[in-house]
């Protein structure tokens, strides 16, 4: 089967750089070839160095004009076309231009998290096969909204959770969006051969904004602390993939993180971490800690987390509960007391801890991208 990847229109397709959407699609490309199949990927170009696959083709991401009249109209432009961001419209075009000049529009297209992108392929290719899989509960304006059950051929929701909200949100019919699961690569993402000496060490991995809840983390952190200081905190991430901003959040986990470092509990910040390099980070851990506060379609980190073999701990909100099923530890939402609790469980029963860290990974065992893409391939055959 012939397909086209086109990545989000605000998205880049990088190891390094990139959010969760470029780790899916390469992921998805790598297995495909080992099936003999290859692919296309269109995507925004950037200055980092992409992921290693030949049939990518690069598009320059529209100019914003810095001047202030060129800004004024831009956002008019989005404004007035119902669109999120800045010259996506023109990037839009720029997609259908490229699809035409290399002749690939008989090739199943496959979108992620771009309603309106859906829209205007539809508009440009109304015999094409076009596939859409939402990653996160994506909301888009009204003019999109209403357009987007005639745009795209199959739908998937990549929980069940995302898939009943697609459903509402967009008006189709109940039960007919799909759901797929990511994957995780247990080759690269699995336990070490003998877990890190020393206290056991609490992990935070994803960008540290506020929805993802390290403050929860950090706060439950404190409360143990009053009572048993023999543990550490590491948090992988930033707030930006490629930098990092000392915003009013950051400052409140630094303050946190400062706090608990009086109380004698060390707390690694280990910044974005490019992912060739994240499983062996991941691994410096015992206990893998999800303490998200919105609605998590999937959490690419979940998954990764427990197939490096971490006893886990999340909040059950969105997806997560199908991803983590009895496998792990489930606390209600912004609860700090729950997350406390449940870590000190684990901090203090080893026994405990071990027991759950093979579930997890037997868990994770379950989602794989050879399953991913079997799946993929069959609903975008349909």
């Amino acid at each position: 089967m012939s397909l086209l990847f086109v990545n989000n229109s605000a998205e880049t397709f990088t190891p390094t750089q990139s959010g969760a959407l470029a780790t899916i699609i390469y992921e998805c490309c790598r297995v495909a070839r080992q099936g003999g199949a290859e692919p296309v990927v269109i995507t925004r170009r950037c200055e980092a160095e992409p992921f290693r696959w030949n049939q990518t083709i690069f598009i320059d991401p529209p100019r914003v004009p810095k001047d202030h009249i060129g800004v004024l109209l831009c956002r008019a432009e989005r404004k007035i076309g119902g669109w999120r961001y800045l010259r996506q419209r023109e990037y839009a075009q720029r997609v259908v231009r490229t699809i035409r000049q290399k002749a690939l529009s008989n090739r199943t297209i496959i979108l992620f998290n771009d309603p309106e992108t859906a829209v205007i392929l539809r508009s440009a290719f109304p015999k094409a096969s076009i596939l859409h899989w939402f990653q996160n509960q994506q909301q888009c304006k009204e003019k999109f909204r209403l357009r987007f059950a005639g745009a795209a051929n199959v739908v998937l929701g990549v929980s069940n959770f995302t898939s009943r909200w697609v459903e509402n949100y967009y008006g189709l019919p109940p039960g007919s969006v799909r759901t797929l699961y990511n994957g995780v690569d247990v080759e690269q993402f699995h336990p070490t051969a003998s877990p890190p000496a020393g206290h056991p060490v609490v992990n935070f991995v994803g960008r540290t904004g506020v929805e993802k809840g390290a403050d929860l983390l950090l706060r439950a952190a404190l409360k143990i602390s009053e009572r048993n200081a023999a543990f550490s905190l590491q948090l992988i991430g930033s707030n930006h993939w490629d930098r990092f901003e000392l915003d009013d959040y950051q400052k409140e986990l630094l303050a946190l993180g400062g706090e608990l470092e009086s109380r004698g509990v060390r707390v690694r910040r280990t910044g974005h971490v490019g992912r060739p390099q994240l499983p062996a980070e991941i691994r410096k851990a015992h206990l893998h800690v999800v303490p998200a506060r919105w609605d998590e379609p999937f959490g690419m980190t979940t998954i990764e987390g427990m197939a490096c073999g971490l006893a886990t701990i999340a909040s059950r909100t969105g997806g997560t509960p199908e991803v983590v099923g009895n496998n792990g530890w489930m606390f209600e939402r912004d609860s700090i007391t729950e997350l406390a609790e449940a870590i000190q469980m684990f901090l203090s029963d080893r026994e405990l801890l071990r027991g759950f860290a093979a579930k997890a990974r037997t868990r994770a065992r379950e989602f794989t991208w050879d399953r991913a893409w079997r799946e993929l391939t069959s609903a975008a055959g349909d």
